[in-house]
């Protein structure tokens, strides 16, 4: 047998072998009908060598697809931290407790500008109303056995009531925690700010003490309650004292019918301040006092100096009740 017989035209080659017998040993017996099931001298080629099989034109298997098709089915789940205006309730979304399933109908209802009333609250079920009663909105969650869980049963959203800018589920907590991320990242962030703000992304108008009070939430969040700060005053007066060998520090306290005391003042000298005073400032000190705007209130008092620069230079500062010739 010759390379006519067995190769396309179109086939690559190397060398023109027309008068050479090839050896077709690698290809097995040909009795079996191997080399024709590999070769379709028939099909189209596509480059050098082409080879047609069977196995290359068998589709693959769909499993994969029937798996997802399943997985597709499954009801969704509900994801705390959604931005305000994209969370969605649907027919069997599931909620780990009845409190998830309650705040996310808040949610819901403040972001539609509604307002509604739970009327079944118990351990098993829990239904939620719009408060117009010729309102047919209704949602209603209940407890799932098998899965542990809170899912949606009957979800009809469709209001017939005019939307309001004033809705009294948004209450001191949910404001707070909306003004958490905005206290974090603007720390002066206004009363008259968090207004507009929940104005224009939430279509809320409020009560400015409402703004207040959540405001003063957030910050607390965020900062810390101040009268917490107070109790860790020894460990920062003992950080002072480790890291700036030399400094002054006098804390002054008053002692309760309890037995408990209470912070009365503080007295801060550090020796790098004392040192720069000594070798670089003019021989002048002048006294100063401001008021803190803080809930504990009081007064700080200041030591400052003159640098050579005309600058203004702290030698030491005490924080104090109210300022008087005895402290």
């Amino acid at each position: 047998m010759y390379k006519d017989t067995i190769i396309q035209d179109d086939d690559a080659i190397v060398a023109d072998l027309s008068n050479v017998e090839v050896d077709l040993g690698f290809l097995g017996n040909l009795g079996d009908g191997l080399m024709y099931d590999a070769l379709d001298p028939g099909a189209e080629s596509d480059g050098a060598n082409s080879w047609h099989s069977e196995e290359i034109k068998t589709p693959p298997n769909s499993e994969d697809e029937f798996e997802s098709d399943g997985e597709s089915n499954e009801f969704s789940i509900f994801q705390e931290g959604q931005r305000f205006g994209e969370l969605q309730l649907q027919v069997g979304m599931k909620f780990n407790t009845k409190q998830d399933f309650r705040d996310a109908v808040r949610e819901f209802t403040i972001q539609e500008g509604r307002r509604i009333k739970f009327v079944k609250n118990d351990n098993v079920r829990c239904r939620a109303v719009c408060q117009v009663e010729e309102c047919s909105w209704v949602v209603y969650a209940s407890r799932d056995h098998e899965d542990s869980c809170w899912q949606i049963k009957t979800f009809y959203d469709d209001h017939t009531c005019p939307r309001e800018n004033s809705n009294r589920a948004a209450n001191r907590a949910w404001l707070a925690s909306k003004l958490v991320k905005k206290v974090r990242k603007y720390p002066n962030f206004k009363q008259c700010e968090a207004a507009t703000y929940f104005k224009s992304k939430c279509d809320l108008i409020l009560h400015r003490n409402s703004i207040a009070r959540a405001l003063a939430d957030a910050r607390n969040v965020v900062y810390g309650d101040e009268k917490t700060h107070y109790a860790l005053l020894r460990d920062y007066a003992e950080t002072l004292l480790k890291i700036n060998p030399g400094s002054t520090v006098r804390i002054g306290v008053t002692l309760m019918p309890d037995g408990q005391v209470m912070f009365d003042k503080i007295y801060i000298c550090l020796s790098g301040c004392k040192n720069g005073f000594k070798a670089g400032c003019r021989p002048l000190i002048g006294l100063d006092g401001a008021f803190l705007k803080t809930q504990i209130g009081g007064q700080i008092l200041s030591a400052a100096a003159q640098d050579a620069n005309h600058h203004i230079y702290v030698v030491a500062w005490a924080i104090v009740n109210i300022k008087n010739k005895e402290n």
